[in-house]
C-alpha cells in the first residue's frame, strides 16, 4: 500500500525537486582555432559588422517609411467652403461641429457705405482658453486675485455658432446688435484644486461698437461691448432637495426651525431656500486680422470676461476670462 501511494503521489520533496527549472545546458565555446580562417580576422569581423549595420538601419527606414504613410497629416484651416462639402457622417463624431471656420486671406477691405444696413450672418466664436479669476496667496500674507488656467470639462459642444444680428451706423458709427442664434452653451471647467465652475458661454443681446470701420471692415477694425449673460438654470430646474424657482418646495425639511426666529447667520440658509433667476453681464472685444473681400468673410480673435453660475442665488459668482477665435460673414440686407 505505501508503494503504490508513493508511486502516485510522490514525496514533497520530490514535487520541489520536480518544480525546479532545469539549468540550460552551457553552450558550446567556439574557439579562435575552430572558426573559419577569413573570420579570424580584424578586418574581416569588421566588414560582417558593417554588413548587419547597413541591414539594421535599411529595416528601420524601411520601418518608418511604411509607417508615416500611416499617420495623420497635420490639421490645415478649415474654411467655410469646406465645411459645406461634408455630409452629416462625414461631421458626426470628429469634434468638426464645434470648430469655427477660418479665413484665408488676410487682405482686402469689405466696403460699407452708411446709406445701407447690413447684417452679419453665420457668427461662430470658439473659445481656445478657459481662465478663472481666484485668491492667489503671495509671500507675506498677501493675497492677489488672479485669472489663472482651467481644464474643460465640457465635450466637443462648448462653441456659439449661427448667430446673427445687424450692422447699422448710429451717430456716424458702425454697430453690430446681436439678434438669434445658437448664442449660449452651458459650459464646466475645473480650476487647479478640483472645484468645478458652470457657466453659460454666451453674447445676448450683445452691442458692439465698430473701431477703424469708416471706410470699411478691413485686418485694423476693432468691436466690442456688454452682453447679457442668463441664468444657467431655468425656472422649472429642482436642486437635489427639491428646491425650485417655479416648482418644487418652498424650503427643505428641517429648515423652516431655523428660520422662524429670525436671527442672525441664517443668510446662507435663505440664498439657498430662496431660488432666484439672476441675469449677469459681461463683456467682449473681437479683433479682425483676416478679411476675404470676395466672399465678405471676416476671422480674428475675441477676449471675453463674464461670470459663472450662482446656483440660483445661492453662491457667489466668478469671474471667468476666455479667449478664441471668431468667424463672421458680412451681407447686406
Amino acid at each position: 500500500m505505501i508503494g503504490f501511494v508513493s508511486t502516485f503521489f510522490p514525496s514533497p520533496a520530490g514535487l520541489r525537486q520536480s518544480s525546479r527549472p532545469r539549468a540550460a545546458a552551457p553552450a558550446p565555446r567556439l574557439r579562435m582555432q575552430d572558426a573559419p580562417a577569413e573570420s579570424r580576422r580584424p578586418q574581416s569581423r569588421l566588414a560582417h559588422f558593417g554588413a548587419a549595420l547597413v541591414t539594421t538601419v535599411t529595416t528601420a527606414a524601411a520601418v518608418l517609411s511604411a509607417s508615416s504613410s500611416f499617420m495623420p497629416a497635420p490639421a490645415d484651416a478649415l474654411t467655410a467652403a469646406d465645411v459645406r462639402q461634408l455630409t452629416y457622417d462625414q461631421v458626426k463624431g470628429t469634434g468638426l461641429a464645434n470648430r469655427c471656420p477660418e479665413v484665408t486671406s488676410s487682405k482686402g477691405k469689405i466696403t460699407l457705405d452708411k446709406s445701407h444696413k447690413y447684417k452679419v450672418v453665420d457668427m461662430c466664436l470658439e473659445p481656445k482658453q478657459f481662465m478663472v479669476e481666484e485668491e492667489i496667496s503671495r509671500r507675506k500674507g498677501e493675497v492677489k486675485k488672479e485669472f489663472v488656467d482651467t481644464k474643460l470639462l465640457t465635450r466637443a459642444s462648448y462653441s456659439l455658432g449661427n448667430v446673427e444680428g445687424e450692422l447699422v451706423n448710429e451717430g456716424g458709427g458702425w454697430k453690430f446688435i446681436e439678434k438669434e442664434g445658437m448664442d449660449y452653451m452651458a459650459t464646466t471647467v475645473q480650476l487647479p484644486g478640483g472645484e468645478r465652475v458652470p457657466f453659460l458661454f454666451t453674447i445676448k443681446k450683445l452691442v458692439a461698437s465698430l473701431t477703424n470701420a469708416d471706410e470699411g471692415i478691413s485686418a485694423s477694425t476693432e468691436f466690442g461691448g456688454d452682453f447679457t449673460v442668463p441664468n444657467y438654470r431655468t425656472g422649472m430646474f429642482l436642486d437635489p432637495k427639491g428646491r425650485g424657482i417655479a416648482a418644487g418646495y418652498d424650503m427643505a425639511v428641517a429648515l423652516p426651525a431655523l428660520e422662524a426666529d429670525g436671527g442672525e447667520g441664517q443668510d446662507e440658509l435663505q440664498r439657498e431656500n430662496d431660488k432666484r433667476f439672476d441675469v449677469g453681464k459681461g463683456s467682449i472685444e473681437f479683433a479682425v486680422n483676416k478679411v476675404d473681400p470676395s466672399t465678405n468673410e471676416i476671422g480674428g480673435v475675441f477676449v471675453s470676461e463674464q461670470p459663472s453660475d450662482t446656483d440660483m442665488g445661492a453662491k457667489a459668482p466668478k469671474r471667468l476670462l476666455l479667449k478664441g477665435i471668431f468667424y463672421a460673414r458680412v451681407e447686406p440686407e
